[in-house]
């Protein structure tokens, strides 16, 4: 194998794209990092040298926080590109992320970047193919086969020699892509528990690499010339690697659609307008509260009040649409993992998907820690203006607008803290993708071993 021609050329061609993807992502991966370090710190020493305003007006100026660049996102950077990682926060609103990459590119972008997990995930099967089309529908053509057999040599060990002679190769192949991928790790400083997502990740691509082994000897060993292997090879990349997520996609809108961007803004304005709102005195649940708030305590006006009526107001206006934020956010979740359910089902005839599931989830960079740090974003913005209602409510006089606060006070308020999932807190979900690629290992080694059993000298 070492030494047939074409097998040098693709090995060289793919060592060559992968040095290419390493090095451009890490670099990607550097200036991400070292820009989003700079803009957090300077998001939160805008916050804190903010000049003198009423805590209302700071809550509506508002503050940035950014999704944190973790080391593995430079090996697989999933749908980082898609969900953006800045997201502006302020009082009354709970917005989407902003900036995102995929924005400014074509659609072509959408195939996919050249990172290191798009190189092994998508090219590396190509060179198993490539690799190991030939090994039985070859031997057939030239005659070996029959001598093969005849000398007594069982399916069965012909199938673990096939496979075994493949494996030898591949791991020549990928050993040094590995050792070069865990550079990055290496350079960026990572932790003892980035180096196990790394292993576990390593292995995940084997037990990939593993099923196109299989599929590849099975398809040789049932065709009967290689050109004949070579087509159905391909033909089972392209539906594997290329058809199969796209399908699922679509059969997943198709199934669970999600409402356009019109639908949901008009179903949050319709829901906000049933409650409390902090800006408007007369409106109808405004006066409502008021009226039970006075007659709570007492008094005849919200100027006897013992707290400031306005920042009491802006809170319970605050409650509300927050509550009504979140309604709203977890039936557009709640559509997004049926959508997930479907793309997990489709999983079953593809690998690929399984081996992109998994990989981003262990680099921190798939759709489930996306709304992971969008759902801590929320809780630090309904907390941070909070503290600062809270501050109006209880150290202000109504209707004193004019009262202000400085960069001492805004320097106490909460400060933004995220940071990547436990390693033992995603495990559990990866469980059920896990035990399907051993499953798709095992029952393509199966599928192999079933088809050698068939093979005929003629």
């Amino acid at each position: 194998m070492l030494r047939e021609r074409r097998l040098q050329i693709a090995a060289l061609l793919l060592s060559g794209l992968f040095l290419l993807s390493l090095f451009g992502a890490y670099d990607y991966y550097a200036s991400l990092k070292k820009q989003h370090e700079e803009a957090t710190a300077t998001a939160r020493d805008q916050w804190e040298n903010q000049e003198e305003k009423n805590p209302h007006s700071a809550a509506h100026y508002g503050t940035y926080v950014f999704k944190p660049i973790y080391p593995l996102s430079y090996f697989d950077r999933g749908v980082d590109a898609f969900t953006g990682n800045t997201l502006f926060l302020e009082g009354h609103r709970s917005n989407q992320a902003k900036h995102r990459g995929a924005e400014d590119r074509s659609s072509f972008a959408r195939l996919g970047v050249l990172t290191p997990a798009f190189v092994l995930a998508m090219l590396f099967p190509l060179f198993i193919i490539v690799l190991g089309f030939g090994s039985v529908a070859a031997e057939r053509e030239n005659g070996n086969l029959r001598l093969l057999l005849a000398q007594g040599v069982h399916p069965t060990a012909l199938f673990w020699g096939k496979s075994l002679g493949m494996w030898s190769v591949v791991l020549v192949l990928s050993a040094p892509f590995f050792i070069a991928g865990a550079s990055g790790l290496l350079v960026a400083g990572a932790g003892g528990e980035h180096w196990l997502r790394y292993l576990l990740t390593v292995l995940l691509y084997l037990a990939y690499f593993g099923c196109f082994i299989h599929l590849t000897l099975l398809l040789s060993a049932a065709t009967g010339t290689p050109n004949a292997s070579l087509v159905a090879s391909l033909g089972v990349w392209v539906l594997v690697c290329l058809i199969a997520p796209k399908a699922a996609v679509n059969v997943a809108k198709q199934l669970y659609p999600t409402p356009s961007a019109q639908d949901y803004k008009n179903s949050l304005k319709e829901d906000l307008e049933k409650g409390v709102d902090g800006h408007d005195a007369t409106d109808e649940f405004t006066k409502k509260l008021e009226a039970e708030t006075l007659k709570k305590y007492g008094v005849d006006s919200v100027q006897h009040l013992p707290f400031n009526w306005d920042g009491f107001i802006m809170q319970k206006g605050e409650e509300h649409e927050t509550y009504v934020f979140q309604k709203h956010k977890q039936r557009l979740l709640d559509v997004y993992e049926k959508q997930q359910w479907v793309h997990r089902a489709a999983a079953i005839i593809s690998p690929y998907m399984l081996t992109n599931a998994i990989s981003q989830r262990l680099a921190g960079t798939d759709v489930v820690s996306y709304f992971d740090f969008l759902a801590a974003a929320e809780r630090y913005r309904v907390k941070l203006v909070g503290e600062l209602n809270e501050d109006l409510t209880k150290n202000f006089k109504y209707g004193d607008w004019d009262g202000k606060r400085g960069k001492a006070f805004f320097a106490q308020n909460t400060k933004f803290e995220y940071s990547l999932p436990a390693l033992d807190s995603v495990m559990p979900g990866l469980a059920s993708s896990a035990l399907a690629m051993l499953t798709w290992l095992l029952v393509s080694g199966l599928a192999a071993v079933f088809f050698f059993n068939k093979i005929r000298p003629v």
